[in-house]
């Protein structure tokens, strides 16, 4: 069995995102609000006869992995793996509300209900205020655990809980559990193209950038510019014209949740590959200083709470891997032409067709342009549908992720927006206790470290296109 994988959602965003991530994982196991599990149905046969009464799998012998996920308590009802940790009530409120599954001894909220305005540097103090408590939480999950193998941290970088507390957790992860358990972040970025209420916002997603470099595994990039476009741009096809959004970024947080749901289709419906958070992470990380993921989703996928339109076009699995090569369709912005390091496409669905999965493979290495030192191959995992969720007619869904150089324009964006700022030393106060000079430049120094760590990070994503970028790492260990 796949290792147990624990959901860390910090923050207003990181609550959204995770409770649209567990209402999905709900409705795929079959879980009632409370976490009351359905009767379970299989649509293979258990072996071939006449007979009615034995021509499904036995209720009991599910196909499906809960215990990754959830717990089971002694009373038949399954509870996430999952804490959710915020400074201000509303939106963890909302959650436990709607879905009564979640722990309640997983919950920690601020005293006060304050939160930290929107100011990295507030949440980073809080957390470590309270660093004991948030570790008292990590651990008691832990013992839950046989074998844990991952933490899932979803946040935003450029708020004040998210970012800061955020931070602060992936430090703590990384002292007491090293490469021992992988940490993977799900991190929504603030728009570059418009102007944000925050006017902080390029000193929080400095001072965050800076921790997920030093001290994350991986991080799946998403940025609000990308998932504003991508939604209008289903609504627009009527793919998500009956989606009743009750906040501004439900839809935004439908897709990444989907997204993340998706990426553990294998660890949730097992098959002979991919079936470890490990093995996923390492087929598209090949180092640990690139490490920053894009993600696609194919057009007409099966998002829980979206309706098609009329004018639906079935997409086969050829289809599929080629869609998901579209920029448009990736959840982060793309204004350049791209280097893939590593590709790992989803083809999710029933039956699927081997033969039109392997036409799209080849015809997609046709397209996909790679750095010079990588394979050039396209992985595929052969994902399931739930049998709570499918459609009733054959219906095809996707997802992508990939490490490539878009991080490059990303990143760039945020360092011109930094820049803007640090250069006047604008608003430096809401970062220090008192007025005084030297603490001013304290602070200042602290930032343009955090600032060429980033650099850096770009420079090797621009490095990796060349084909001496391996090459130059032998020369400096045959000089030494």
């Amino acid at each position: 069995m796949p290792g147990e994988v624990i959901t860390l959602q910090v923050g207003q965003c990181g609550n959204q995102v995770g409770l649209e991530y567990w209402n999905q994982m709900a409705l795929d196991f079959g879980l009632a609000p409370d976490g009351t599990p359905q009767p379970y149905k299989s649509d293979e046969l258990a072996f071939e006869t006449d007979s009615q009464e034995f021509s499904q799998k036995p209720p009991s012998q599910r196909e499906d992995v809960l215990e990754s996920f959830f717990t089971l308590s002694e009373q038949n009802k399954y509870t996430p793996r999952s804490i959710l940790i915020d400074l201000e009530p509303s939106v963890v409120t909302k959650a436990t509300a709607k879905l009564p599954m979640f722990n309640p001894r997983n919950v920690h909220l601020s005293e006060t209900g304050s939160g930290a305005a929107n100011n990295w540097q507030h949440g980073y103090a809080y957390g470590r205020n309270h660093e004991e408590e948030l570790t008292n939480l990590i651990d008691r999950e832990l013992d839950k655990c046989d074998n844990c193998s991952a933490f899932q941290l979803m946040h935003s970088v450029a708020g004040g809980t998210g970012s800061g507390v955020g931070s602060l957790l992936l430090e703590l992860l990384n002292d007491r559990y090293g490469s021992k358990k992988i940490a993977s972040t799900f991190s929504v970025f603030p728009s570059n193209e418009k102007t944000s209420d925050v006017v902080v916002q390029p000193y929080n997603t400095m001072l965050t950038l800076r921790r997920l470099i030093d001290f994350g595994d991986a991080t799946f990039v998403f940025d609000n510019d990308s998932l504003n476009t991508l939604g209008n741009m289903f609504i627009g096809s009527g793919l998500e014209k009956n989606l009743n959004c009750s906040t501004a970024f439900e839809g935004a947080n439908k897709l990444i949740s989907y997204v993340a749901a998706g990426i553990t289709n294998p660890l949730r419906f097992p098959s002979y590959m991919y079936s470890s958070y490990e093995s996923i992470i390492s087929t598209v990380v090949p180092t640990p200083e690139l490490k920053f993921l894009s993600s696609s989703i194919a057009p007409y996928s099966n998002i829980p709470g979206v309706v098609p339109a009329q004018n639906y076009v079935s997409l086969n699995e050829y289809d599929i891997i080629l869609e998901l090569l579209n920029d448009k369709y990736k959840l982060n912005s793309c204004k350049e032409p791209l280097k893939y390091i590593s590709v790992l496409d989803y083809v999710i669905g029933s039956n699927l067709d081997q033969k039109e999965i392997r036409r799209g493979i080849i015809k997609a290495q046709q397209r996909v342009s790679f750095v010079p030192w990588a394979p050039h191959s396209i992985g595929v995992v052969n994902g399931k549908q739930s049998t709570f969720t499918k459609p009733k007619s054959k219906r095809l869904s996707g997802i992508q992720i990939s490490n490539n150089t878009s991080i490059v324009h990303l990143f760039g964006k945020t360092v011109k927006q930094y820049d803007l700022l640090a250069k006047r030393a604008a608003y430096i106060n809401f970062y220090t206790a008192s007025n005084d000079a030297s603490e001013r430049q304290e602070v200042l120094d602290a930032f343009e470290e955090c600032k060429e760590s980033v650099r850096q990070t770009i420079d090797e994503y621009k490095a990796c296109t060349k084909e001496s970028y391996f090459g130059d790492d032998i020369m400096d260990e045959d000089m030494l």
